[in-house]
């Protein structure tokens, strides 16, 4: 496509600024009286027409109101738009929410519902893949009816628990013995390197009890890996998210209750989108499936915790304020980054 024109790039700014505010097709009458156009009725409704010959608008009744298309937001996100930034105050009140978060699951639960209330939209955070992080410390909490707690530390904010039975033929001495075994071997290294460990042949030639214990340990590094698939995402703003006017069609609503039906698929489809550094944002049939999800955009960035990359962002309609989320979603990002940065120090 051709480079737009000035007046092409005035009319589309607007026709798109003014859509996220107003929900409502938008007429040249409407951009006529706008003191940035200076042009007439006639000429603005000439290049609308232009536009959607281009496919960067469309008309979605027989009235002379446009609407912008995929494109048309693509257009105006990559070449148009201005970002506003967040004024001090703001960040400020960011860093303080997430400030008082003690342990990563609480703080992605704070990140969804900051995001999910500031924007009205749904909020959505993803927790770094824990096999992914690097290995710190593995250690044991003996309880009582022969229940052990393993809890695997990642930083001092990311680290998982699961509560195991213990009735083996072995002491607890003994677990507490390969536990730091395990914690030299695999200092610095990634948690996804666990299970190779644990399965060496080297490490199973001791006696009947250290196999007896390092069975244990690979039983409950497999049940804690299982059991965080539930934990993975944090998802607020329901509420606000449907009562928007986008989402009067029972099946572009159906797409979105569909996606966050199944959470896996959720988050793997969010950690997809990691592949790319800052912010990135898709926008209807822009999805790898666009057609079920064609009604959505989503504004995610990465951000690093424990070693590893989770995702935090927004998912909403086609019509969201971009120039504005962009800006939140990218310092949300960072500042979640900086958690990890605040809690390595000694």
């Amino acid at each position: 496509m051709n480079p737009l024109s000035r007046r092409q790039k005035q009319v589309l700014t607007a026709i798109v600024d003014h859509y996220i505010v107003k929900a409502e097709p938008v007429s040249s009458k409407i951009l006529s009286v706008n003191p940035i156009m200076q042009a007439s009725s006639a000429t603005i409704r000439n290049t609308m027409a232009e536009l959607e010959d281009l496919g960067l608008v469309e008309a979605p009744h027989a009235s002379s109101g446009r609407l912008p298309t995929d494109r048309g937001y693509r257009t105006y996100i990559d070449e148009l738009m201005h970002l506003e930034a967040l004024s001090p105050e703001e960040m400020a009140a960011i860093e303080g929410e997430l400030s008082e978060a003690q342990d990563e699951q609480e703080l992605m639960a704070q990140a969804a519902r900051m995001l999910g209330r500031l924007t009205h939209l749904l909020g959505v955070a993803v927790s770094p893949a824990l096999e992914k992080g690097r290995f710190r410390n593995i250690s044991l909490v003996p309880l009582a009816e022969g229940k052990v707690m393993l809890i695997l530390t990642v930083s001092d904010m990311v680290f998982r628990s699961v509560l195991v039975d213990s009735s083996l033929d072995t002491s607890i001495y003994r677990l507490e013995s390969i536990a730091r075994r395990i914690n030299e071997r695999m200092q610095g290294r990634p948690v996804s390197f666990l299970n190779t460990l644990l399965e060496t042949p080297a490490e199973n030639q001791g006696s009947e009890e250290e196999r007896k214990a390092l069975n244990f340990f690979s039983r409950s590094i497999s049940k804690l890996f299982k059991g965080q698939k539930d934990q993975e995402i944090q998802i607020a703003g329901q509420k606000d998210m449907f009562t928007q006017p986008d989402f009067e069609k029972i099946e572009d609503l159906n797409s979105i209750l569909d996606l966050l039906d199944s959470k896996i698929t959720l988050v793997h489809f969010l950690r997809q989108r990691n592949e790319m550094d800052g912010v990135h944002v898709t926008v209807g049939e822009e999805h790898r499936d666009g057609r079920k999800l064609r009604s959505i955009s989503i504004v995610t960035s990465a951000f690093t915790l424990g070693g590893a990359q989770g995702t935090v962002g927004v998912i909403g309609p086609k019509r969201m304020p971009y120039s504005k989320l962009i800006s939140l979603v990218d310092f949300t990002a960072k500042t979640l980054s900086r958690k990890e940065g605040r809690t390595a120090e000694p």
